[in-house]
């Protein structure tokens, strides 16, 4: 039996305790650990939210050394309902209230991860503490989840108060290689002469290879574990070779070295990310009655995006307007043919391919003109990067059968998943992705860029589509083509079609595998 504890910057346990596919891990990893007969805790901060919102017992109080001053620490547990086999904490400091009212906190383009690096570090130091004093001995494998838990492996590593951890193995998981933490050395409140200025560190392990006076976070945390652990085996084998961006290939990062080295030393595993199956799934709507829904959801986001605005002439209002006028158009005209969906972040890594130069406009023209021949619809729902949102509205305005749902809201998605004849995912690269896995849960094939999770999940012609090339025009042209195989065969080869379906229904990636292969490959 393993005694785990978990840390991480997110975790779907708790609400509004989830940004990205990290926070379901944190969910649904150690529940499964749990089931198999281990004993899990975990924790991540409290963000100035989470100890008031849960209810929650303050367990114990401290005091850490943190950028010259003394911080007070204080340890909540949370007494959540149903969660009884897995212990759930957070870590509360009057620091985490400076840095914005969420999760994560966007400094802009001139101090990346400034705000959220000086959170982060502040909770790795709470974190060595408590398990050098009242936590010690308490656990047999520390599990970290992507940068924001790495500082802890540095300190792990060159502080001498904290040596003692090293004989504690500490596993890292990597689920997003592009967010990497990078933060300057010194010379800025947000570096680690700042936060630790005592600490006698070397750079061989941790300097970032591009920014020679940064300190890189996700490098530390390969270097500086016992096991690194990515969330599906291709993707392993894609961050082992140096990304060519011009080309539409995206690998190592930068960070492909040390990657290499961890394979070499049998440290670098690849396990795929399960889905969860047994979550009942929402009552599936009917088409017309999902548009009225979406055509309601639209309403009050308009005006609350205008309230809080105080005018409609915003970008949001305005893309929200537009959808507004497009599904109350699409309730009147009738149609019979496909639906296609997609569901996810409006980020470079999972629409840039969408809005490549084709025939003087966008990738995503083009798939519209060809969805057209098949009178078909297609619902993109997402947010996130502003300038790829207002690409998206632009497109939304050229075609009738396309709608932009700018914003996250659940019940749309439950929906959208059950609702779609064909889901799109097209993303630049993809360490594993659950979107797919939950479209497949419910019978819809998906059409995916053949890399990374995605090549793990859907076979081409076995339980969906997918499409590659060695370039991005060749990528753009080949999606575009699959698209048309995809349209035509759910059209004109019904059997073959159904066939997909049945397939897609049937995969399951269920996560007592995976966790298995966790103890298995990570753990023991």
């Amino acid at each position: 039996m393993h005694k785990v504890l978990m840390i991480a910057a997110e975790n779907d346990v708790l609400p509004n305790g989830k940004v990205g596919g990290v926070g379901d891990v944190v969910r649904d990893v150690p529940l499964e650990l749990a089931n198999q007969g281990h004993c899990v805790d975990v924790i991540t901060p409290s963000y100035g939210f989470h100890a008031n919102d849960n209810p929650s017992t303050l367990n114990l109080s401290f005091d850490i050394e943190f950028s010259g001053k003394i911080e007070k620490i204080d340890l909540y547990k949370l007494n959540l309902k149903n969660t009884q086999k897995v212990n759930h904490w957070v870590i509360e400091s009057d620091v985490f209230a400076l840095y914005g009212s969420g999760i994560y906190f966007d400094d802009g383009h001139q101090r990346p991860f400034a705000s959220d690096a000086t959170k982060f570090a502040l909770f790795c130091a709470a974190l060595a503490e408590l398990l050098v004093t009242h936590w010690q001995d308490r656990f047999s494998v520390v599990h970290l989840h992507d940068w924001h838990a790495a500082i802890l492996a540095i300190l792990r590593e060159f502080e001498p108060k904290y040596h003692g951890l090293k004989k504690l193995p500490f596993v890292y998981t990597i689920h997003n290689l592009a967010l990497q933490g990078i933060r300057p050395f010194e010379k800025d409140p947000s570096s680690l002469n700042s936060w630790f200025p005592a600490l006698n560190y070397q750079l061989e392990k941790i300097q970032d290879p591009r920014y020679q006076n940064c300190f890189n976070p996700v490098r530390a945390g390969i270097n500086l574990s016992d096991k690194v652990h990515v969330v599906s085996p291709t993707y392993a084998k894609e961050i082992l070779q140096p990304s060519n961006h011009e080309i539409g290939f995206i690998g190592g990062e930068g960070l492909e070295n040390d990657l290499r080295n961890a394979s070499i030393d049998n440290r670098l595993k690849g396990i795929i990310n399960g889905c969860d199956y047994t979550t009942a799934a929402v009552t599936k709507l009917d088409l017309s009655t999902f548009y009225k829904k979406v055509e309601n959801t639209l309403r009050e986001n308009i005006e609350d995006v205008e309230l809080k605005a105080k005018t409609t002439d915003t970008i949001k209002s305005k893309t929200h307007r537009l959808a507004f006028e497009k599904i109350k158009l699409w309730q009147t005209l009738p149609n019979n043919g496909p639906l296609l969906t997609s569901v996810g972040r409006v980020t470079s890594q999972k629409v840039s391919l969408l809005v490549e130069p084709k025939d003087d406009l966008w990738v995503l023209d083009s798939l519209l003109k060809e969805i057209t021949r098949f009178d078909g619809r297609f619902i993109l729902l997402g947010s996130g990067d502003g300038k790829l949102e207002s690409q998206l509205t632009q497109v939304m305005s050229r075609h009738n059968n396309f709608l932009f749902l700018n914003g996250y809201w659940q019940p749309l998605s439950d929906q959208l998943y059950q609702l779609g004849d064909l889901f799109i995912m097209p993303s630049s690269f993809e360490p594993c992705g659950i979107s797919q896995m939950i479209a497949m849960r419910f019978g819809q094939p998906c059409l995916v860029h053949d890399i990374g999770g995605l090549h793990d999940t859907v076979k081409h012609l076995e339980s969906g589509f997918s499409f590659k090339g060695d370039d991005i025009a060749s990528q753009s042209q080949a999606l575009i083509d699959t698209l048309s195989l995809a349209l035509d065969m759910n059209k004109n080869k019904k059997s073959q079609w159904q066939k997909i379906k049945r397939n897609a229904l049937a995969q399951r990636f269920d996560w007592q595998s995976s966790v298995e292969q966790y103890v298995s490959q990570l753990y023991n």
